[in-house]
């Protein structure tokens, strides 16, 4: 079978949701066939923070409430992303240990979600994974999902930022953060929520026609000479933001029994199940790009068109523009990387590293699919069912039935053959 049909049968058998298209440029992609969504950003919230002494006495820990404080975020203006709040507090820095610093602060909650300098966090960045991740230009964070509880006010999510920082944090559906909780130097700081109050709505655009993007991951190998199957990456877009700040995750597709087709990844070194990157075109190393004549940015990599070919992928022919880019870094080439453009989606990444060491891989466009990340791999190797198709025999007994049948035959036998 061969890896297109593999994925075909992959897909139908674990019934996911298709969107297939037989040409290229049939395809429904960024930004087209997709529908706008409201959300809301808080503009006022009102906190108390409490900082408390936190010493060991026996087995027990004690809490002493050595400063109690109001902190309050007042929004003076909102420009895709970016707010510009003020930031009011009777906060004393308690051991120099400053959380919270009045005054005015240009904060953008897509590519700084979390801060302290606007507690909010934008509703598709909540995800129920123990461990994901979320990258911009501005900060990388780790989180985990805790668990969920109900309260007068409705639903509370409960997280755990892993990294960089250590802290606990409960999120309204809306993502205004109900509540934070973070130890430093023998110090526990506990803000909670008073109140608040929500802008008008705002537009973001989800990608629900055609989510996913199925790409083949070809590894060069030395010992055949030749490109070999690696797997698979999907990317998904959950949603574009005011602004042109888009949403993608790029999953890898694995096929191991018992776990999330989804599969895991590393971020920084720690591996997480996916992660979430914020950015926009020419950042995020999208699956398609924007083309303007003969160069284009994509990845923060700039990128020149060179021709125009033929490309056959998975027995289909297309008329791609084939774009040259090179990574550089202290005027030393890392690597070289060539995309096939048809239409603006990539159909073809050929990338080639020299640098420190030689690798190369390639991702051969698929079908425009949705792979189900959260859909578990079957259990094929194990057997289940208890229930014997037969009654069993017990061994004793079986051995001395053998052992008399076999003594009555060949008593039989000597009596034939004494006649």
């Amino acid at each position: 079978m061969s890896q297109l049909r593999f994925v075909i049968a992959l897909i139908l058998a674990f019934t996911l949701v298709l969107a297939f298209s037989n040409t290229l440029s049939g395809l429904v992609f960024y930004p087209t066939g997709n529908e706008a969504t409201g959300y809301h950003v808080p503009v006022n919230m009102n906190y108390y923070l409490n900082v408390y002494n936190v010493t060991k006495v026996g087995n027990s820990t004690v809490n002493k409430l050595v400063e109690t404080s109001v902190v309050k975020y007042n929004v003076e203006s909102i420009n895709g992303t970016w707010v510009r709040v003020d930031v009011i507090s009777n906060y004393t820095a308690v051991n120099n240990v400053t959380v919270v610093k009045p005054g005015i602060y240009n904060v953008n909650y897509a590519l700084d979600p979390l801060s302290l300098d606007f507690p909010y966090m934008y509703p598709l960045f909540m995800s129920n994974s123990t461990s994901y991740g979320i990258q911009t230009n501005q900060t990388s964070l780790i989180l985990s999902y805790v668990n969920s509880t109900n309260s007068s006010g409705g639903t509370i999510f409960i997280y755990r930022e892993v990294s960089p920082s250590s802290y606990t944090f409960n999120v309204l559906p809306s993502g205004v953060i109900q509540g934070i909780s973070t130890t430093n130097s023998n110090l526990r700081f506990n803000m909670t929520l008073i109140s608040y109050s929500n802008s008008t709505q705002l537009q973001a655009v989800n990608f629900s026609t055609n989510p996913g993007f199925v790409y083949e991951n070809l590894t060069y190998s030395n010992y055949s000479a030749s490109y070999v199957p690696s797997g698979y990456i999907e990317y998904v877009y959950p949603a574009q933001l005011p602004g042109n700040v888009l949403l993608m995750v790029k999953y890898n597709v694995q096929g191991l029994e018992g776990f999330p087709l989804g599969g895991f990844t590393y971020l920084e070194g720690t591996p997480v199940n996916f992660i979430i990157n914020v950015g926009n075109l020419s950042s995020l190393p999208t699956n398609f790009v924007q083309e303007a004549g003969q160069t284009l940015v994509w990845n923060s990599i700039n990128f020149n068109q060179v021709g125009s070919v033929i490309k056959t992928i998975n027995g289909n022919q297309y008329n791609v523009s084939e774009y040259q880019g090179k990574i550089v870094r202290a005027n030393v080439t890392f690597a070289k990387i060539v995309l096939y453009v048809s239409k603006g989606m990539i159909v073809e990444e050929d990338y080639n590293q020299t640098f420190p060491s030689q690798s190369s891989y390639k991702l051969v466009f698929l079908s425009n699919t949705y792979i189900n990340p959260n859909v578990h791999y079957p259990i094929v190797t194990s057997y289940y069912n208890q229930t014997l198709p037969y009654k069993p025999v017990n061994p004793s007994e079986s051995l001395t039935i053998a052992i008399v049948v076999t003594l009555v035959v060949v008593g039989i036998l000597v009596i034939l053959h004494r006649r």
